[in-house]
């Protein structure tokens, strides 16, 4: 093998990169590039129309004689947790009404104002009468923090929420500010006249 001297390579890559420039910026190329882009969606296109016409088979029903398999139950349910029962929908409805415990407490709104609230989970999704530990939060105390260029920023430092995005908010310093999940449901459950949760 001949060996090639750095120049000549360079001047081979050169010419090479200045050939694909001139083929890419070709109004020929592009124009065929655009035909190219152009029949592929129209593919696409005439293939979710066939697809959204199909018919599909339904399936014969089992016989009433062979029994039923039972699925292996999952083992954890991740953030989807356990279902709620009716009376735990009807206190999440009820603190919904209430609105925001922590701007109630810093005279923000109040109470019954009709705010928007997210249920905040302070005791997990899966354990058993989580969903009876919760507390009513707006957005800025639950998970969003308020945006750098809002006013309230400024009037109100102590709002950020438990949820941490990035360096703003927490669960200790927004119980320093808010004070303990468990007193605020307590004081939540008093505004609803609701002595106890069984």
């Amino acid at each position: 093998m001949i060996p090639v001297s750095i120049e000549k390579r360079k001047q081979y890559q050169e010419r090479a990169r200045l050939k694909q420039l001139a083929k890419i910026n070709s109004p020929e190329y592009q124009a065929k590039q655009r035909a190219k882009a152009e029949a592929a969606f129209k593919r696409k296109l005439e293939k979710a129309k066939a697809k959204s016409q199909e018919s599909y088979p339904v399936k014969p029903s089992l016989p009433a004689s062979k029994p039923h398999k039972h699925r292996k139950k999952l083992k954890s349910k991740g953030m989807v947790g356990i279902s709620r029962n009716k009376s735990e929908i009807e206190l999440h409805d009820k603190m919904a009404k209430l609105g925001c415990i922590c701007c109630i407490n810093q005279g923000l709104i109040s109470p019954f104002s009709g705010g928007p609230v997210s249920i905040h989970h302070f005791d997990g999704r899966t354990k058993e009468g989580c969903h009876k530990k919760v507390l009513p939060l707006c957005a800025w105390h639950h998970d969003t923090p308020i945006p750098t260029d809002h006013p309230y920023i400024a009037q109100h430092p102590n709002v950020f929420p438990i949820h941490a995005k990035g360096s703003v908010g927490g669960k200790v310093p927004w119980e320093k500010v808010n004070g303990k999940q468990d007193d605020l449901l307590l004081e939540v459950l008093g505004y609803l006249g609701i002595a106890t949760l069984n």
